[in-house]
């Protein structure tokens, strides 16, 4: 039987990181899936515990320097982000041997896969009938399937919401607009900048790349930029 293990990383669990990552490698466990915090339904709930840029920076490197011992032997087994931050981060920051190892394992599809499909390839019908993006945006009802079909609900465009996720690339504001990741994350999730911000297309507010890492000049966000982490990594 197939097992995987499922990890949402905040700040009160992220101790238990090397263990889990120990707990893959010694039971053979075929798929370790790491999420970020969203903060939509429970998620929101727990914002206050979401971890800080430096801690997620810590849980990148650690990931980074287990993939190798972890999830290169054969059978191949492999690690499965939730959002596409930890994929640029592999790519851009991980030692030169590292990122062949992993970036490549991934295989070139990360690219024209384009990133968080919210609204375009990933829907949620809940246990009403009501459509949503996906099955973090209940607070978002595009119609109800027992009023109009799905296929109608779903190519409508009238919501802004919908429209600007459907649209590519994405109208996302601040350092995202000009990323030079943008086309593989694809703004990431924008529940984490509406609850935030209150902008469905402001930046994402858990991106933990410096300005030098996405190509831009520092001061250029239309958030604060965390100025601590670098001194906290590892902490």
């Amino acid at each position: 039987m197939k097992v995987g293990v499922r990890y949402t990383m905040t700040e009160d669990n992220a101790h238990d990181l090397p263990s889990l990552l120990q707990l893959v490698a010694d039971e053979g466990i075929e798929k370790f899936y790491f999420s970020h915090l969203n903060y939509a339904g429970r998620g929101n709930k727990h914002r206050a515990d979401d971890v800080r840029h430096a801690r997620t920076r810590w849980a990148m490197d650690l990931l980074i320097e287990s993939c190798p011992a972890i999830f290169a032997p054969e059978p191949p087994r492999n690690l499965s982000p939730v959002t596409m931050m930890p994929m640029v981060f592999i790519f851009c920051i991980g030692p030169p041997g590292i990122i062949r190892r992993c970036w490549l394992g991934f295989g070139s599809g990360w690219k024209p896969w384009g990133g968080n499909a919210s609204g375009v390839n990933v829907a949620n019908i809940d246990n009403l009938g009501n459509v949503h993006p996906d099955t973090m945006w209940w607070k978002v009802q595009l119609g109800n399937v027992r009023q109009r079909p799905f296929s109608v609900i779903w190519q409508d465009v009238s919501h802004p919401l919908m429209a600007g996720l459907k649209q590519s690339p994405r109208p996302v504001g601040g350092r995202c607009a000009t990323c030079l990741h943008l086309a593989i994350c694809n703004g990431n999730t924008r529940v984490r900048a509406l609850e935030l911000t209150g902008d469905f297309w402001a930046a994402d507010p858990a991106c933990y790349l410096t300005d030098e890492e996405i190509s831009r000049m520092p001061g250029h966000d239309d958030l604060p930029v965390p100025s601590t982490w670098l001194d906290e990594v590892g902490a």
